[in-house]
């Protein structure tokens, strides 16, 4: 950095202002100068990353496919009418990928036919998922008044157009949420993914 000493760029016999003129410009022509030698790299720069992520600029996980996920959960647990459990999906597979736009769920009856379905909804996050990460939500069933069904009921975590099964989810007759509004449809609840 060039310094400069107080009157030591002063002409004699030149007008008055020229001097503090010329010393302006030559210090700024010297800071520009300065300031062009410092470049950042765009690897530097930190990015924002979903739960479990550690992506840097430039890197893009692609979807997550079933055979690389594992799912594990809790039996339900009974929750004021309802029934309840956290679900925990881990990427086993060898390279970062990203799960759906919010959890998406599938009550199948035993022939495998759909009898409800339930997600997070519009604005949910994605998450990230680095290998060995996992990311969880919570879903709530409630309201099941119809003994038609073929029992038991299957738990279905969608993922693309395949889904993984959560066989400790499995209802049978007394696992299934009590009747408490026979005029009213079956209800299941998803929250958004959450970090593990």
């Amino acid at each position: 950095m060039t310094m400069y000493r107080r009157g030591a760029a002063v002409r004699r016999g030149g007008r008055p202002g020229q001097t503090s003129l010329a010393l302006l410009i030559g210090l700024f022509a010297t800071l520009a100068l300065g300031a062009c030698d410092e470049t950042v790299e765009p690897s530097a720069i930190p990015t924002a990353s979903a739960p479990g992520a550690t992506s840097t600029a430039g890197t893009a996980a692609g979807p997550c496919v079933v055979t690389d996920l594992a799912v594990a959960a809790d039996p339900w647990g009974a929750a004021a009418g309802s029934r309840g459990a956290d679900v925990a999906v881990q990427n086993q597979g060898g390279a970062a990928c990203t799960l759906p736009s919010g959890p998406a769920v599938t009550i199948l009856d035993d022939s495998g036919a759909t009898v409800l379905e339930g997600s997070a909804g519009d604005g949910a996050n994605a998450a990230s998922l680095e290998p060995g990460a996992s990311a969880s939500f919570t879903v709530l069933f409630s309201n099941w008044c119809d003994e038609t069904v073929a029992l038991p009921l299957h738990v279905v975590l969608r993922v693309g157009d395949e889904g993984l099964q959560i066989p400790t989810l499995d209802l049978a007759a007394g696992d299934l949420p009590p009747c408490n509004g026979p005029d009213q449809p079956p209800s299941l609840s998803i929250n958004a993914w959450e970090a593990s």
